[in-house]
């Protein structure tokens, strides 16, 4: 069974790819129509679950095995537009690592000028993993 992200089309990317801060975690699409909002960008939707997914993964790369983390808060600024068929990569990294809270930024941008589409800031609880 495909999860959210595959059912997206987001995929495992290079958080080294980019010149932006964030290297404990990437994430990569290619946009298609299915993405698209009422004015045929890209939908801001899929830009905050970049975000949110790149953090997540960030916070439970810091964590033991018998840890997991969940989003608590999540702000997200939409910095420039992005079209369908522009490639996106997602970098997150920690800021600060608590015992029950972790603090991560994230930003999304297109690969092909490295132009920032977005930024977020988020806080997530570590909580026992399953």
């Amino acid at each position: 069974m495909a999860n959210f992200m595959d059912t997206l089309g987001v995929t495992a990317g290079d958080p080294h790819e980019t010149g932006r801060p964030g290297d404990d975690a990437g994430l990569r699409v290619t946009p298609t129509e299915a993405h698209a909002n009422v004015n045929g960008g890209v939908h801001g939707g899929l830009l905050a679950t970049m975000l949110d997914s790149a953090m997540g993964q960030a916070a439970r790369d810091h964590l033991p095995d018998d840890k997991s983390a969940v989003t608590v808060s999540l702000t997200v600024t939409y910095l420039n537009g992005a079209k369908v068929g522009e490639e996106l990569l997602a970098s997150a990294e920690v800021r600060k690592e608590g015992g029950s809270l972790i603090m991560l930024e994230a930003d999304v941008v297109r690969v092909e000028d490295d132009e920032p589409v977005a930024h977020g800031v988020a806080t997530f609880s570590v909580i026992d993993a399953d």
